[in-house]
């Protein structure tokens, strides 16, 4: 025995306005508030899962390769477009003058070739903040030999629907890679990106 009591716009059957509950005042700010910060967890969450898969990527190409990885193909697959860019013509550079410019591997933070083991990822910064368009992100971790350790540090930007590292930063030797890549190329920089 269902009995209808009002119709969808609140009025009742009878004609009586039927009063609606409202929220009390601030309660959608503060869910807002809880919102956004779920949001900003779970999407801290990918981050480390993602940097977790591509740094187990690189401690697997490290291993199988008896302590050095295949710096351009880990570039291409996991960097982003301004990274690779920048990379492009830092090896323009290097072929034109017969130079080297990486002393310190971005991916290892190491001077030599050593087995590596990667660990305590920690997302310090995610934006979810589209300024301009761009959403970031900073994670803290370390790098680990048989001998050793060393914080590092990777900037991360959304694009193409993936998380993609735009930066490296050895803060043992307090090396900042893409600063390090645009001193490299110097007054002529712009030689290389025509």
């Amino acid at each position: 025995m269902a009995i209808s009591c009002g119709d969808s716009r609140g009025h009742a059957a009878d004609g009586a306005d039927v009063k609606m509950k409202k929220k009390p005042a601030g309660t959608t700010a503060v869910s807002d508030s809880m919102k956004t910060e779920m949001a900003l967890q779970l999407e801290r969450e990918v981050i480390r899962d993602r940097v977790r898969t591509i740094y187990r990527m690189v401690k697997q190409e490290n291993v199988n390769l008896g302590g050095s990885v295949d710096n351009d193909l880990l570039d291409r697959q996991f960097c982003s477009k301004s990274w690779n860019k920048l990379l492009m013509a830092v090896r323009m550079k290097e072929h034109n003058t017969n130079s080297l410019f990486f002393e310190v591997n971005h991916w290892t933070m190491l001077y030599d070739t050593d087995l590596v083991d990667f660990d305590e990822f920690e997302v310090k910064n995610n934006s979810m903040m589209e300024l301009g368009g761009v959403r970031t992100a900073t994670v803290n971790f370390t790098v680990y030999t048989a001998h050793t350790y060393t914080p590092a540090r990777i900037d991360l930007v959304y694009e193409d629907g993936e998380w993609k590292i735009d930066n490296f930063y050895n803060l043992k030797y307090m090396l900042n890679m893409r600063a390090s890549m645009w001193q490299y190329l110097g007054n002529d920089m712009m030689s290389y990106f025509i």
